[in-house]
């Protein structure tokens, strides 16, 4: 290693042992780095740098990829210090890498990926942690070269792999990660309606990815992750509507969403009355009739916690009619027709159109079907599937409403 520089030096002499164990190789034009010296003619030596690309070869891998030297010998070093949680998840000191899979995902994002086009950011305990959707080798698979999980028709290193990159200034906490998956699940779906599902490590199998080509790209930035009181639970019950291809299944889950967060809107509503009774001017020589109404708003938010009324008040609360309506259903007539010019007697039966389609419906499919009695007003068999993502609308209006509410006002 004469052509280089002292500080370089050391540093391939720190992973050269570790790269021979491991039949990692590392190429640079013709030459192993770690087998000859570098030559580019005879005559003249080639000073290598921490900003050459050199070439990064995995054990039973048919292809060499392009990588920064520096990046490479960082991401073999943070391979040697970190370990697998399980077979999907491998932590160093900061980072961590999620294997994960996306089924169907827009040719056009493919491209973002390796321009770190999906990176976001959520906090923890006063530390911020960055989240970033990947597409390239890192020190997850250069772990997998190290433990020997790779097989003849499974090499360590996949192209089209995808991954879920954490990183903190300080160390990982690892109980939080997935916290920070369901996080970003939400938002990549949300966002781009880009579903991802963790996908553990192999080592016999292939994944067909299906791409879709899509001439118009839409906006990629995404909102800082969500986190708090509550929310990972909700987040839970969110991703997992998509872990099956029924609507009625997803349904009942985006309805377990509004009932989750109704609680929470139900005593919103009743501390926002009750204090604007207590700062009347009666409440200081308060009589039986002020007493009695005072006592009316608790009897009627007593009533609220009847499952339709909990749907009325968490949907009318939580969503935006106007967004709504994109997504309707052709059944819901009233809520087809509103406009930004509707009036708001329009705009309230259509609410009550929804909450009567989506109570009606949640219980067609929570109950047994011999008690269950026909109200009129449920989803039509053949309009399930599109009933299903309206719901899904309505539980992401829902999810965002609870995360703007304080902690300490969250009912969980």
């Amino acid at each position: 290693m004469d052509c280089i520089n002292e500080e370089l030096s050391s540093k391939l002499n720190g992973i050269k042992s570790y790269c021979i164990e491991n039949k990692i190789e590392i190429c640079f034009g013709d030459y192993l780095i770690f087998d000859k010296a570098i030559k580019e003619d005879e005559d003249e030596l080639i000073l290598l740098t921490e900003k050459t690309i050199v070439e990064v070869i995995l054990p039973r891998d048919a292809y060499a990829v392009d990588i920064e030297l520096n990046k490479l010998i960082n991401m073999i070093n943070e391979a040697k210090d970190g370990t697998f949680l399980n077979d999907y998840t491998f932590v160093s000191s900061n980072t961590s890498y999620i294997r994960i899979d996306i089924p169907i995902i827009d040719f056009n994002y493919i491209e973002l990926l390796h321009k770190e086009q999906f990176e976001t950011s959520i906090k923890f305990n006063d530390i911020t942690y960055t989240v970033n959707l990947i597409t390239e080798i890192n020190s997850f698979n250069v772990k997998i070269a190290e433990e020997g999980k790779y097989s003849k028709y499974t090499p360590a290193y996949l192209e089209g792999d995808y991954f879920l990159k954490i990183t903190s200034v300080g160390s990982i906490n690892n109980a939080i990660l997935d916290n920070v998956f369901n996080s970003y699940f939400f938002e990549l779906k949300t966002t781009l309606d880009i579903e991802i599902t963790i996908a553990p490590w192999e080592e016999d199998d292939f994944t067909d990815y299906e791409v879709q080509k899509d001439d118009e790209l839409g906006s990629t930035r995404l909102r800082p992750l969500l986190q708090g009181k509550g929310i990972n639970e909700l987040l839970n019950i969110y991703k997992n509507a998509f872990n099956t291809s029924y609507p009625e299944q997803q349904i009942l889950s985006f309805s377990r969403i509004i009932e989750y967060v109704s609680q929470t809107v139900i005593r919103k509503d009743l501390i926002e009355k009750t204090m604007i009774k207590l700062s009347s001017k009666r409440a200081l020589s308060p009589d039986s009739t002020y007493i009695l109404e005072l006592n009316k708003i608790f009897d009627d938010h007593r009533d609220l916690g009847k499952d339709y009324q909990a749907f009325k008040i968490t949907i009318e609360t939580c969503c935006d009619i106007l967004e709504l309506i994109e997504v309707a259903p052709e059944f819901l007539k009233k809520t087809k027709k509103i406009t930004i010019e509707s009036k708001t007697e329009a705009r309230d039966q259509a609410f009550v159109e929804i909450i009567d389609a989506v109570t009606a419906t949640r219980n067609k499919f929570a109950h047994a079907k011999t008690n269950y009695k026909i109200k009129g007003t449920e989803c039509p068999e053949s309009q399930l599937k599109e009933f299903a993502k309206f719901l899904n609308m309505i539980a992401q209006q829902t999810i965002r409403w609870f995360n703007m509410q304080k902690e300490e006002n969250r009912i969980v």
